[in-house]
C-alpha cells in the first residue's frame, strides 16, 4: 500500500510539474508564439523564464540528471545572482536537431539519440524543452566569434567545422551543397591615357642618336671617298650609311612607339610624291646625316638631327655631330645645351658686327643661286663675316651655341630645321621667316638670330626667294595645257568628252 502510495504523490507532483511555468515540459518558444522553433540560452526571452524558476525544481531537475550513464564534466560555480543568465548546455545533452521528418530527443537513460516520429500533418509541432546547465560566459567560452544560435560539444561526432550560424549542424558527409556566387565581372580597364611621357621619350631618342652617331663616324674613317648616289640631281647625295642609319632609327621608333608617326628625309625622297603629312600626332622628324656631301668628303661638319613633334609643335630636338662630339639637345621650356652644359646665344643686336653663316644653293634652280649671290655679294660689305658650312642643323646649332651670330636659308627642308629651330629659341635667340614673322616648318624657310634685332636688320637686307614646291606639296608637277594650239591637233577629235556628240552635229 505504500508503494502505491508512493506512486501516486509521484504522478501527481509530474502532473504539476507540466502545469507550472518554466517546467521540462514548457517549451519557451512556443511561449512567445513562436512554434516550431527550438529556443536557445541566448534567447533574452528564455533567461526571463528560467529566472521565473523555482530553485527547488531545478535541483530536482539536476539530481535526476546526475542519475544519467552519460559522462558529467565538473559543473562551474555557480553564478552571482547578478550575473547573466546561463547561456551553454551541458556537454552530457545533446542538442535538439531539427530534421524534416522529425525531431530528435535525447534519451532519457543514454547518450543515444532517438528519432521522434513527425506529427500527423493536422496537428502542430510539438516542441521539447532542452535542460540547459548553468556556466559562466568565461567557462563557456562565449566569445565575438561563438556560435550564438546554438552550442554543441566538439566531441560529439556530429561537431565539425561546417557547423552553420542557423542552429543546424551536419557532418562533412553530408554538407550541403553550397549555392554557386555569380562570378562578378572583372571592372573594366580604364582608357589608355593619351599623355606622353616626354622625359621617358627623350631618354629613348638622345640614346638612339648616340647610336647613329656612332655608326655614321665608323663609317666615315675610311680613306678613301665614300660611294654615294645621287637623288634629284648630281649635287644632291646618298650614301649607304644613310640609308642604314635611317632604316635602323625607324625600325627601332616603331617597336618602343609603335602609334608614333616618322617623317625621314630618304623615306620621303624615294616616295612617289614627295609629299610630307604633318599631322597633330606625335611624329619624329629624322635627317640620318645632314651635310652629305660634307660626309663623303671627310669635312667634319655633318651631323644627325632628330625631333619630336606634338600638335605641330617641337617638343624636344636633338643635333650630333659624331665627327667633333658635339651633342646638341633642347626640351620645350627646359632650355638649350651641349654636351649637357646650358648655352645661350651671343646676345649680338648689330649686324656690321656678326658673323652670319649663309648657303649657296646648290640645285639646279637659276632664281635660288641668283638670290644667294646677290645677298653674299650685299651682306659681304655690311657684316663683320660671312661663313657657309654645308650643313643647316649644324648652322642652327652653332648660332644657339653662340659660335655664330645668324643663319637664313631658302631651300632647306623640314627636317633639316626642325631640331635646330627650337635650339635657337631655347637658347635664347629669334627663329622666323627671312621676310619676318612667324617661322613655317613646311615654306623651306628660314632665318635664325641671337637676337630679335639682328633678325631684323639681316632681313631687311635679303632678296626673298620662296622655294617650290613646299614640303606639303607634291613635288609632281600636274601636266599643263600647251599656251598655243595646232590647228591639225584641234581637228583630230577623239572619243573623249570633247568632240561633238551626234545630236550636236545634227544641228550643223
Amino acid at each position: 500500500m505504500a508503494d502505491d502510495k508512493d506512486k501516486d504523490k509521484d504522478k501527481d507532483k509530474k502532473a504539476e510539474e507540466k502545469k507550472r511555468p518554466g517546467s521540462l515540459a514548457e517549451n519557451a518558444a512556443t511561449s512567445y508564439g513562436l512554434e516550431g522553433h527550438v529556443a536557445t540560452q541566448q534567447d533574452p526571452r528564455v533567461s526571463e523564464l528560467r529566472r521565473a524558476e523555482d530553485k527547488t525544481q531545478q535541483k530536482k531537475i539536476e539530481s535526476k540528471r546526475s542519475e544519467s550513464k552519460m559522462e558529467l564534466k565538473p559543473e562551474s560555480k555557480p553564478e552571482s545572482k547578478q550575473s547573466s543568465p546561463p547561456r551553454t548546455p551541458s556537454h552530457n545533452t545533446p542538442p535538439m536537431i531539427a530534421t524534416p521528418t522529425g525531431s530528435r530527443r535525447p534519451d532519457e537513460k543514454s547518450s543515444r539519440l532517438v528519432v521522434q516520429e513527425p506529427p500527423p500533418p493536422s496537428a502542430p509541432p510539438v516542441p521539447i524543452a532542452v535542460p540547459v546547465e548553468t556556466k559562466s560566459k568565461k567557462e563557456a567560452g562565449v566569445n565575438k566569434t561563438t556560435n550564438t544560435d546554438i552550442s554543441f560539444d566538439p566531441s560529439k561526432e556530429f561537431a565539425c567545422k561546417t557547423t552553420n550560424t542557423a542552429g543546424k549542424m551536419y557532418s562533412e558527409d553530408e554538407e550541403e551543397a553550397k549555392p554557386v556566387e555569380p562570378v562578378a565581372a572583372p571592372p573594366p580597364k580604364p582608357p589608355h591615357s593619351s599623355k606622353l611621357d616626354l622625359d621617358d621619350i627623350f631618354a629613348f631618342a638622345v640614346a638612339l642618336v648616340r647610336k647613329a652617331g656612332d655608326f655614321a663616324l665608323a663609317s666615315n674613317h675610311a680613306k678613301d671617298r665614300l660611294s654615294y648616289t645621287t637623288k634629284e640631281h648630281e649635287r644632291d647625295l646618298n650614301t649607304s650609311t644613310d640609308n642604314e642609319i635611317e632604316e635602323m632609327m625607324i625600325k627601332e621608333i616603331n617597336e618602343k612607339y609603335p602609334n608614333h608617326k616618322i617623317i625621314a628625309e630618304e623615306e620621303v625622297s624615294r616616295s612617289e610624291t614627295g609629299q610630307v603629312k604633318l599631322t597633330t600626332e606625335p611624329t619624329w622628324i629624322i635627317d640620318p646625316i645632314d651635310g652629305t656631301m660634307n660626309f663623303v668628303h671627310h669635312f667634319p661638319y655633318y651631323c644627325i638631327s632628330v625631333a619630336l613633334l606634338v600638335d605641330k609643335a617641337t617638343a624636344f630636338g636633338i643635333i650630333f655631330n659624331p665627327a667633333l662630339q658635339e651633342f646638341y639637345t633642347a626640351r620645350k621650356f627646359q632650355g638649350a645645351r651641349l654636351n649637357d652644359e646650358p648655352i645661350h646665344t651671343s646676345a649680338q643686336m648689330e649686324l656690321k658686327d656678326a658673323m652670319i653663316l649663309q648657303e649657296y644653293s646648290s640645285g639646279v634652280d637659276e632664281c635660288r643661286t641668283n638670290a644667294a649671290l646677290q645677298n653674299a655679294s650685299r651682306l659681304i660689305k655690311k657684316a663683320h663675316a660671312l661663313r657657309s658650312i654645308g650643313s643647316s642643323a649644324m648652322g642652327l646649332a652653332m648660332v644657339a651655341s653662340g659660335v655664330a651670330d645668324a643663319f637664313y636659308f631658302f631651300g632647306l627642308h623640314v627636317w633639316d630645321m626642325a631640331a635646330g629651330n627650337l635650339l635657337v629659341s631655347e637658347a635664347g635667340g629669334t627663329v622666323m621667316d627671312p621676310s619676318g614673322g612667324p617661322v613655317d616648318l613646311m615654306s623651306r624657310r628660314v632665318l635664325a638670330a641671337a637676337t630679335q634685332p639682328l633678325a631684323d636688320q639681316l632681313s631687311a637686307e635679303l632678296t626673298q626667294n620662296y622655294p617650290k614646291p613646299r614640303d606639303d606639296e607634291s613635288r609632281v608637277v600636274p601636266p599643263t595645257e600647251p599656251a598655243t594650239k595646232d590647228f591639225n591637233e584641234q581637228t583630230q577629235f577623239s572619243d573623249s568628252s570633247l568632240s561633238l556628240s551626234s545630236s550636236d552635229r545634227s544641228r550643223k
